[in-house]
């Protein structure tokens, strides 16, 4: 493993969603990395597509083209912005909060890997890391 703190990171990054995906195929066969990745960064929470398109950093079309299989397997669903007429909100169904229920006890179970091979000192010291302000 390379000492390059950003090739570190990466590569911890890619271990953690790979076994995100492992967890996922199990219990819904049907969702993507992509997929997974933009139901992550709605955090549980509604969106309009032009912020998930800057969260993923991807053009609204490829996000259009993910929300839109979401839509189909009935895990999202798009409605009209309450607050701003020309907008069109991202939001969960009851399916979808399912799936991002298992989203969160994925991560855990992960995180509790993480825990017992590093220890919770260390898990909890590598978050706050993570967390703190490096501008």
């Amino acid at each position: 493993m390379s000492t390059n703190l950003q090739q570190l990171l990466i590569s911890r990054t890619e271990w953690f969603s790979r076994g995100i995906m492992n967890h996922v195929r199990r219990e819904h066969a049907y969702i993507t990395p992509a997929q997974s990745r933009l139901l992550m960064h709605m955090a549980g929470r509604p969106a309009s597509m032009s912020e998930l398109a800057r969260r993923l950093a991807i053009s609204r079309q490829a996000v259009h083209k993910t929300v839109a299989e979401l839509v189909r397997r009935g895990i999202l669903e798009v409605r009209a912005d309450p607050e701003r007429r020309n907008q069109r909100l991202v939001v969960y169904t009851a399916k979808g909060k399912q799936v991002n229920r298992s989203g969160v006890r994925i991560i855990e179970s992960i995180e509790q890997r993480i825990a017992k091979r590093l220890g919770h000192d260390k898990l909890e010291t590598l978050r706050e890391l993570l967390a703190a302000d490096w501008d």
